[in-house]
């Protein structure tokens, strides 16, 4: 089954296919920038504007390591500007598949 992508942008990083948008969480007040690439192996949202600077993976890699599928939360070593880019996007996607330096959160120390 393909990712919806009407209304959303598309990236292509390192020749693989990616989509990405931003929606206001259903369960939160935070808006979600939300990254998935064509196959769906990785998928990635990334809360804006939240005390901790962080994403959630929940595809089926991270960092080019496996993972369970289930939401996985890591501190990002980077800051997450005021506006939202496709440069920023890159980045984002770039350290998700090619980064070694991951550090977990715990999902009660975040708010989504």
């Amino acid at each position: 089954m393909s990712i919806r992508t009407k209304g959303r942008r598309r990236i292509i990083v390192d020749g693989q296919t990616y989509i990405w948008y931003i929606a206001l969480d259903d369960d939160s007040p935070y808006n979600i920038l939300h990254i998935a690439s064509d196959d769906k192996y990785y998928i990635l949202a990334c809360p804006l504007k939240t005390e901790k600077e962080y994403v959630i993976s929940n595809g089926r890699s991270f960092q080019a390591v496996e993972t369970n599928g289930r939401w996985n939360r890591y501190l990002l070593p980077f800051h997450i500007p005021e506006s939202i880019t496709p440069k920023f996007v890159e980045q984002l996607i770039i350290w998700a598949t090619h980064g070694t330096d991951a550090v977990t959160v715990s999902g009660s120390d975040v708010p989504v």
